[in-house]
């Protein structure tokens, strides 16, 4: 009976742990952030940042039916982590997604999403490189950082299309 216990109770301690690691990650990352924007005075959700270095796995525009008809609401990011107990970002994918569809459209890795801002403080010393893979995260994750890495996938799959009618 005591073996049973034990096991439930081990369960459920790795449940939670797995299911709040990224929560608590994500805080981690925020809480990070803030205390080197009033370090050093900046905003994070204002830096311009650079996401030229996305490896695309098919070239755009492309003929393929699900790309065609995809809309911007069909882009879907996905967050790629390292680990699951200590989750770490180490990248984003771009999925298209339609129905029972879906497909792989580019990878951008956490070391190559480029932030000019962070590049001159990491150059000048401010900060080391693990601060700046933190700081990449961070910005990243951030809703809008999103929503414009999806416009602009959505672009580069619409790029001289015709209009449909």
């Amino acid at each position: 009976m005591i073996q049973i216990e034990v096991l439930i109770t081990a369960v459920l301690f790795l449940s939670v742990i797995l299911f709040s690691s990224r929560h608590f990650y994500y805080s981690e990352l925020k809480q990070f952030a803030k205390r080197i924007e009033t370090r050093h005075g900046i905003n994070l959700a204002g830096l311009n940042f650079s996401f030229e270095q996305m490896v695309y796995f098919i070239s755009l525009p492309s003929n393929i039916p699900l790309l065609k008809k995809a809309g911007q609401e069909d882009v879907v990011i996905r967050f790629d982590y390292g680990s699951l107990l200590c989750p770490r970002v180490s990248g984003i994918e771009v999925v298209v997604e339609t129905g029972n569809e879906h497909m792989s459209l580019a990878y951008l890795p956490i070391k190559d999403f480029r932030l000019p801002t962070l590049d001159k403080m990491f150059e000048e010393g401010k900060i080391d490189e693990k601060a700046y893979l933190k700081l990449s995260a961070a910005k990243l994750m951030e809703a809008e950082t999103i929503k414009e890495i999806k416009e602009e996938v959505y672009q580069q799959i619409r790029r001289n299309r015709e209009p449909s009618v």
